[in-house]
């Protein structure tokens, strides 16, 4: 694969490198889980001095929860200023091009279409099942929650991880180096410390030492939280996006098949409950936890990755003079 130009950071020709992203990167990463350990402690510390007897929703979530969501709340503020500092200054200069409709429903039927591909074939091995409860109103009424999660966290990961984190991989390193890293370092990231770390821990005993110890294991969760199926899916789904933003050069592509993945697993994911049959390879409700899941997604890279070879080939018989 060539370097494209358009995807470099700085504004540097696809011949020059550099590395100044990926130092901004481990900034971010070491500093959100610092900045974290205090902010999800005023959160924690506010909500069960207002709810003492832990019984509202957001009292009856593990603390791992609230550092978890804090960690984002940091990397969500310092975003703008990341992005000024690799001179991404526009929604354009951050990939969202046009046409944007046509390429929304295009990428979100796409997503839906796989993750029904992966419920079809666990239903066929007898893997999952509808519940006895499932019914037709509940489905409806859960339509907009799970359109809401599809957009929400579609783009804000695809924005984070498209258009800034893999762009730093991007303009250290050659495309496939670039491709593999950032789809692990995505990967990585979706392992988090265990909600069941302080269970034994009173909500006024979490403290300081309890803060920094979840930042700790949040860095040794891969390892402690181990999972290779999980692991491998997540990072053949990086693999898959990365593919996507280059073979389109539109981050309005990567939400949309992105947004299609959730809102299917929210809608339709949820009227399914895993059966008795369910093994290692096919995998449970979950989507991500079965060999199954990863055979379509190596099918699906393999597609996207001949599509990218097809797209650079054109391009360089462009270059050639008649």
């Amino acid at each position: 694969m060539i370097r494209e130009q358009r995807h470099l950071l700085y504004g540097l020709t696809n011949q020059s490198y550099s590395s100044k992203g990926i130092w901004l990167l481990g900034l971010l990463y070491f500093g959100s889980l610092f900045v974290a350990v205090f902010l999800s402690l005023a959160a924690w510390k506010i909500t069960h001095f207002a709810d003492p007897d832990g019984s509202s929703y957001l009292a009856s979530k593990p603390y791992t929860k609230f550092f978890d969501r804090s960690r984002w709340l940091c990397v969500l503020l310092i975003l703008p200023f990341l992005f000024w500092k690799c001179r991404i200054t526009s929604f354009q200069a951050a990939g969202f091009t046009r046409p944007f409709l046509k390429t929304a429903t295009t990428w979100f039927t796409y997503g839906f279409g796989m993750i029904a591909i992966i419920y079809a074939s666990s239903a066929a091995f007898g893997a999952i099942q509808l519940k006895s409860d499932v019914s037709a109103g509940g489905f409806l009424s859960n339509l907009g929650n799970a359109m809401l999660a599809g957009i929400l966290v579609g783009l804000l990961e695809e924005i984070v991880f498209r258009g800034l984190v893999f762009r730093m991989f991007y303009t250290v390193l050659r495309p496939l180096p670039a491709i593999l890293l950032s789809s692990l370092f995505f990967a990585i990231l979706h392992f988090k410390a265990s909600a069941e770390v302080f269970t034994n821990t009173s909500p006024q005993e979490i403290g300081l030492y309890e803060g920094f110890y979840t930042a700790w294991a949040m860095m040794a969760a891969l390892v402690t939280e181990f999972d290779f199926t999980y692991l491998t899916s997540i990072f053949l789904v990086g693999i898959l996006l990365h593919q996507v933003f280059l073979l389109t050069s539109n981050l309005w592509a990567n939400a949309a098949l992105h947004s299609g993945w959730v809102f299917t697993i929210k809608a339709v994911g949820g009227g399914f409950e895993t059966s008795s049959s369910a093994n290692a390879f096919t995998g449970t409700t979950r989507v991500a936890d079965g060999y199954l899941v990863i055979l379509v997604l190596i099918a699906f890279c393999a597609i996207f990755a001949w599509k990218l070879r097809s797209k650079t080939s054109t391009r360089e018989e462009r270059k050639v003079p008649a």
